[in-house]
């Protein structure tokens, strides 16, 4: 890592939590702990390591998405004025309101809308009995500040995902991923494979395996962090260098307004620098769970039989190299419950937005490590994409495509495997 400039240095230490003495050995994770509660704000100001926010965004700081950690809800219909945590909506690059929909502006600027969601119930009848209702989202934007949307415009929601043992997942070989949907391929029970992304921005030719995002649209955990920066609170990275960041050239308020670029600061708002401090706070939160392999083996084998494992891999290896490359032999194994490839996953998750080569069907198979720390909370859940499933049961339901038979499965168990099903996914 460079060198601070002496004027990053002092305004990084003042972005710790009051009162914090980290050891010098846990400087970078600190200060970079710092930088993820961070609330920027708009240029231009004296400080200028702190400025750069919007012109148009959705949060002011990576810890208003993930709260200690955490990941994100939908809007509570029921609450007015509620917009959720960490919610946002995609498009499928709008010409005017571009790749998302950004619900704050600064002063002098239009917020481009309000998204809203209104759920229908349907239910869902086991043969025993058991009704099961899941929410079937209807999404929209109240309050177009730059006029309607395109006619051939789709919208996807998003919640925040965890971002524990992201750092792990960064350090899984590429080969390995490779290697898992070659295997798919041969046996031909699903088809998963891997979204490849080329990050041009930062001089790269050749194509990586993206691992991170709902649809497996980012190759490394600092390529994930730099497009949030950009679409979610409008700051300019290395990867993503627009200072007025998803404002289209139809925007032309927001992309004339002033920004935090800096010379000092290799000419952006956030400097390679802060997104290296953010990554290594990122790679020190471990998992809630899957360092081990999981202690109930009956629960497993259920896993197992009714087909959830054949997306849902159990462990993978990880390597002491470079994040996101082959680097290096392995040095552990971990459990993150997931192939990080893409799968078909149906009509009824289906959101006609391509991202790379993940079509509006595909979706990347969930991490499912450290479901153990909401266990309790099951019910009041907030998974998949777009945080519609309540628990595990309704996520498990939502499941169609290549996930279809392993949903099949699931309904013809009875009530006691059911239970003792769900019971494992939240003991990971």
């Amino acid at each position: 890592m460079r060198r601070l400039p002496l004027g990053l240095t002092a305004a990084l230490l003042f972005a710790l939590p009051s009162g914090a003495a980290p050891a010098a050995d846990g400087l970078d994770a600190r200060i970079g702990e710092g930088l993820f509660r961070r609330m920027w704000v708009a240029a231009p100001t004296a400080t200028q390591a702190a400025d750069g926010l919007g012109p148009l965004y959705n949060a002011r700081s990576c810890a208003t998405c993930h709260p200690r950690g955490g990941g994100g809800r939908p809007p509570d219909p029921a609450v007015e004025g509620d917009q959720g945590v960490g919610f946002a909506i995609k498009l499928n690059d709008d010409p005017v309101y571009g790749r998302q929909i950004q619900s704050n502006a600064l002063l002098g600027q239009i917020i481009e809308g309000r998204p809203g969601v209104a759920y229908r119930e349907d239910p869902v009848r086991f043969d025993d009995g058991e009704i099961v209702r899941l929410r079937r989202p209807a999404y929209e934007v109240k309050d177009l500040g730059y006029g309607p949307l395109a006619e051939a415009t789709a919208l996807s929601a998003r919640v925040a995902p965890r971002v524990h043992g992201m750092g792990l997942l960064d350090r899984i070989p590429e080969a390995a991923i490779q290697a898992e949907a070659d295997r798919q391929a041969r046996e031909g029970v699903v088809a998963g494979r891997p979204n490849r992304i080329t990050m041009t921005s930062v001089g790269e030719t050749a194509p990586r395996i993206g691992r991170f995002g709902w649809k497996a649209t980012h190759p490394t955990l600092t390529h994930q962090d730099s497009e949030a920066f950009s679409l979610d609170i409008g700051m300019s990275t290395p990867a993503f260098p627009d200072p007025w960041g998803d404002c289209t050239p139809a925007q032309t308020t927001c992309r004339e307004a002033r920004h935090g670029d800096s010379k000092q600061f290799e000419g952006l708002e956030i400097p390679s620098t802060v997104i290296g401090l953010i990554d290594v706070y990122l790679r020190s939160l471990p998992p809630d769970g899957g360092l081990k392999a999981p202690r109930d083996k009956a629960g497993g084998d259920l896993f197992a039989a009714t087909g959830c494992a054949a997306c849902h891999r159990p462990s993978y290896p990880v390597t002491d190299g470079e994040p996101g490359k082959d680097a290096g032999p392995a040095v552990g194994t971990i459990f993150p419950h997931s192939d990080l490839l893409l799968h078909d996953m149906g009509d009824g998750l289906a959101d006609d937005v391509p991202m790379g080569e993940a079509r509006g069907r595909d979706w990347r198979t969930t991490p499912l490590w450290g479901l153990n720390r909401l266990a309790k909370d099951d019910g009041r859940l907030s998974l998949l994409h777009d945080g519609r499933a309540r628990s595990v049961t309704e996520a498990i339901l939502w499941h169609g495509g290549e996930a279809e038979k392993a949903r099949s499965n699931f309904m013809d168990l009875p009530a006691g495997s059911r239970k003792a099903l769900v019971r494992y996914v939240l003991g990971l």
